[in-house]
Formats: structure tokens, C-alpha cells, sequence
């Protein structure tokens, strides 16, 4: 398998063109999840087959999902959007988990870590 990168509520141009120059460099899909499929399966959606989503209230923050990416082309690509400048604070690896999960349900999980590691907690 290629890897593939579902991207959630991306606006920026800037972001988005970085996201593009990156998956000719690194050779992976990028796909531009539309809100109304946010909760549809993450498996689905990597599969290109959305599917009807489970009722829920999509979001709004920015949220990168990767799949199938070797550690050092994981690693190159997180720090190239550091180093653009084009960072994206939500990120998950797909595991045989999350892929179970709607993009609402991952949304709700990597707020709720993001918030346990917030010091004073």
C-alpha cells in the first residue's frame, strides 16, 4: 500500500500547498475530507469509500490522519511542516484502533490527550 493522508478543515493555501509539494516528494495520496464526511470511518475514507456517515457534530479544528508511512518519510514530513511553518496541531498514525473510528470519534480522542498533557494536570 501507498501511503495516504486524510486532511481535516485545512484553509490555509499555504498548508495546502505544502501538503502538495510534500506528496509528490514523499509519494503519498492526500485527500481533502469534505466536513459532511467526517462521520465516516476512518478505514472508509482511507479506502476512498466513504460510506454514509454516523450522525455527529463535525469540527472545525485542522486534523492530519496518516496511513501506511515508513518512520523516516513519517518523520520527514512532520518536520517539514515544522519547518514551513505549516503545522498542524491535531495528528494521529492510523493503528488498527483508530481506523474503527469516525474522524469525529479521533477528533474527540486527540482532544482529550492534547488537554492530559497540558501541564498542571
Amino acid at each position: 500500500m501507498s501511503p495516504k493522508v486524510l486532511a481535516f478543515n485545512i484553509a490555509d493555501e499555504k498548508k495546502i500547498s505544502q501538503l502538495n509539494i510534500l506528496s509528490v516528494r514523499l509519494n503519498f495520496s492526500l485527500f481533502m475530507v469534505p466536513r459532511q464526511q467526517q462521520g465516516c470511518l476512518l478505514r472508509n475514507l482511507l479506502a476512498g469509500t466513504p460510506g454514509s456517515p454516523a450522525p455527529g457534530k463535525p469540527f472545525s479544528d485542522e486534523m492530519l490522519v496518516l496511513a501506511e508511512f515508513d518512520h523516516a518519510d513519517l518523520n520527514f514530513l512532520l518536520n517539514e511542516l515544522i519547518r514551513t511553518g505549516q503545522q498542524v496541531r491535531l495528528k494521529a498514525v492510523a493503528t488498527p484502533t483508530n481506523l474503527q473510528w469516525t474522524a469525529v470519534q479521533l477528533h474527540r480522542q486527540l482532544l482529550a490527550e492534547a488537554g492530559a498533557m497540558q501541564p498542571g494536570r
